[in-house]
């Protein structure tokens, strides 16, 4: 159900639409000219704005660059009588959604509002998590002052103020180990151009199955398959002006590497079951823990693809690279979980900082982001104790490990592969629970989801 302001001073047409929109469940506020319209607004922005383009007193446009001005984000779609199609395209240029013509068929209207509903939820939905990822109070969202941090702001700053004629900004790559914060990094880069106010529009090519990838990539008209009861538009056209950003683009089947390199080539989508091309223009980022070189000259990622998105590459660094960062992530992690569970944040007891500041942090900013919040739901002092972090204790440099007789780690020898260590002990905690994910999880002190990528990442599926 949607908060809909339907701007019509026809009043038969605009009984007909007022009972359309209510039949279909949503709230409808009516009103004959723009300046009631407004007044309206002043109690609060609608979902959608729908308004005829001539108009007692202001017109629809007038109408909705107000609207636009003082809420962006309030979907508009224009009517408009037969002969003044040329002031609808200038108003979609201006920020409508869409237009429709008289006379007004029904069914036609019901589809565009639902469509525009659908544009604007997703709108709303990038918000929050904008909001939810990028603290208001943060410049770039990116926390830490190491030298290696201040390079990577300096080269967002330059990335996001670089604009192409045609639109859009370079094609980037981001690489760097699971962890290090590329999803950051990419949004960091969004929010600081002029798309800002446009979508960002995340695509997490791991988690999508491969069968659903393309529709969602492409969009897809209305019987393309047989649960395609409505047309749908692909997160492409979701991401026009904006960004969209392809994390982990390692994982995308080849198959649907190939489209994408035609998509980067021609600035153009075709949904499936469409037979008409549509023009796309966005901001492409991409990023991968994963070697892509390697990729290429194995044959799971196509040349052409990597040139294509390797065109600026941006590596991000690993926690242990930070060494001045770690403790000031650790507070801000502490504040920021315990403001989630509405406790007061838990000082750390001198022991967890050692270990946090001698930790190797293999997972990076996201591992140690995940130990703050375990310690502070499991633990039970008044002070976060090292015990509450359960990481895994870094072996002690004269003496040996072995894990089932598989591995023995002698420092005495050189320098340990901390990335086979950690395969070694996911295997064996999946042979131990007879593959079961989430028992494993637990006795690795690890989510559901960082168990999977790395099953992923270490071909232990």
């Amino acid at each position: 159900m949607a908060d809909i302001l339907l701007v019509e001073d026809e009043e038969v047409l605009r009984r007909s639409l007022v009972k359309a929109l209510e039949r279909e469940s949503h709230e409808v506020r009516a009103a004959e000219t723009a300046e009631s319209a407004l007044a309206l607004i002043e109690h609060g922005p609608p979902d959608l704005l729908i308004t005829d383009q001539r108009l007692p007193g202001m017109a629809g446009h007038e109408l909705l660059l107000a609207v636009k001005a003082a809420h962006p984000h309030v979907g508009v779609v224009l009517i408009t009588a037969h002969g003044t199609i040329e002031d609808a395209v200038t108003a979609m240029r201006d920020g409508a959604m869409d237009y429709l013509r008289k006379p007004i068929d029904l069914h036609e209207f019901i589809l565009v509002v639902h469509r525009c509903l659908e544009q604007t939820g997703l709108r709303r939905e990038l918000d929050y998590y904008r909001a939810r990822d990028l603290s208001p109070d943060q410049r770039d969202g990116i926390i830490g002052c190491s030298p290696s941090i201040d390079r990577l702001r300096d080269v967002i700053a330059r990335l996001a103020s670089l604009e192409k004629r045609d639109g859009g900004g370079p094609t980037i790559l981001l690489t760097g180990e699971t962890g290090t914060g590329k999803g950051l990094a990419a949004r960091a880069i969004h929010k600081q151009s002029r798309r800002a106010d446009k979508p960002f529009i995340e695509v997490n090519c791991s988690a999508i199955p491969e069968n659903l990838l393309e529709a969602e990539l492409m969009g897809f008209e209305k019987g393309a398959f047989t649960d395609a009861a409505a047309a749908k538009a692909g997160l492409f056209e979701a991401a026009e002006g904006g960004t969209i950003f392809f994390d982990e683009i390692g994982h995308m089947p080849l198959r649907l590497q190939s489209k994408l390199l035609k998509v980067i080539d021609e600035k153009i989508v075709r949904r499936l079951g469409s037979t008409r091309d549509r023009v796309v223009s966005c901001t492409i980022v991409s990023a991968t823990h994963m070697n892509l070189e390697k990729m290429v000259a194995e044959g799971d990622f196509l040349e052409d693809l990597y040139h294509r998105v390797n065109v600026v590459r941006v590596e991000l660094p690993p926690l242990r690279e930070r060494e001045n960062d770690v403790m000031t992530l650790a507070e801000h992690f502490i504040a920021q979980h315990a403001q989630d569970y509405g406790i007061e944040p838990p000082p750390l007891s001198d022991d967890a900082v050692s270990m946090i500041t001698n930790h190797h942090w293999p997972g990076n900013v996201r591992e140690l982001s995940h130990a703050i919040e375990r310690a502070i739901v499991l633990g039970v002092g008044r002070t976060i104790a090292a015990s509450d972090l359960a990481l895994l204790r870094p072996a002690v440099a004269d003496s040996s490990l072995t894990v089932q007789g598989e591995v023995s780690v002698d420092f005495a020898a050189g320098a340990i592969d901390l990335e086979a260590l950690e395969s070694t002990l996911i295997r064996k905690a999946m042979e131990f629970t007879g593959g079961n994910q989430a028992r494993s999880a637990r006795l690795l002190g690890l989510s559901r989801d960082a168990l999977r990528y790395r099953l992923d990442k270490f071909g232990l599926r």
